[in-house]
């Protein structure tokens, strides 16, 4: 059946509306989908896998499209383009979906999945993990409730051309498709990481760079550590001293030993 571009977001509305399935059904096909990323994938090659790739992505979008949508997610983009990336610099949100408008007045979208926390968990030592509110046994049922997450994102932007994971609307449809019970994420961030070593923002750690060593207080957290290194050729900061800024990985950070 053909369908415009307008009846196809009008079917995908009253589909995402009326959609009602058992938990145990829900459950069945996703744990399918889980099933058929590793038979299918070229890099996913166990549930705890070590390499992902924006193929993977592209493979549970159409998974959970014709699993939970019925393939009305694609026919609704009719045509215009739709993104996926994995982002190592994400260290707060487990995702995100946008939507784009060029200056030409073309739509597309993008949908990305922070990679980096989903590596920092689920070592033999490490906390429990949820996400949206459901427990994770391993990276792939964490990486299958982000994107569950941001198809939501992307089924409402494609319909209502705007999403809040905040509003009943949202929390609805994630908790008929998916038995969502929050919008949140309780990964390991890298700030975490850090924590358990003793190093937070405002500590004082050592470092070696080029064969130095050098002192200084963490300014920032992220994927490196951004620290503060008095220098009185450096940048002046609010104190009154000058700093040169260092961007270090925190694994190569010690915390300094106070005299």
């Amino acid at each position: 059946m053909n369908m415009t571009p307008t009846s196809a977001r009008d079917a995908l509305a009253d589909a995402v509306l009326s959609f009602q399935l058992s938990g145990d059904a829900i459950q069945q096909r996703v744990r399918q989908i889980h099933h058929t990323v590793l038979t299918h994938s070229r890099y996913i090659r166990a549930a705890n896998y070590t390499v992902i790739h924006p193929e993977d992505l592209e493979m549970l979008f159409a998974a959970y499209d014709e699993g939970f949508f019925a393939g009305l997610c694609r026919r609704a983009l009719d045509g215009r383009k739709l993104r996926f990336r994995l982002s190592p610099r994400m260290t707060k949100a487990g995702g995100a979906t946008a939507r784009f408008v060029t200056a030409a007045g073309e739509t597309f979208y993008e949908i990305t999945v922070a990679s980096s926390m989903l590596f920092e968990g689920f070592g033999t030592m490490d906390r429990r993990i949820t996400v949206c509110g459901l427990e994770c046994e391993n990276r792939l049922e964490a990486l299958q409730r982000i994107f569950e997450h941001e198809m939501v994102h992307f089924v409402e932007q494609l319909c209502w051309q705007s999403s809040n994971c905040a509003a009943p609307r949202f929390q609805d449809i994630a908790r008929r498709h998916f038995l969502h019970r929050a919008p949140t994420h309780k990964l390991i961030t890298r700030c975490e990481r850090a924590a358990e070593s003793g190093i937070r923002v405002g500590s004082r750690v050592t470092f070696l760079f080029e064969g130095r060593q050098f002192t200084g207080r963490v300014n920032r957290l992220t994927k490196r550590a951004t620290v503060l290194v008095e220098d009185p050729e450096g940048e002046r900061f609010s104190d009154g001293h000058r700093y040169r800024k260092y961007y270090v990985p925190i694994v190569h950070l010690q915390p300094a030993v106070v005299a």
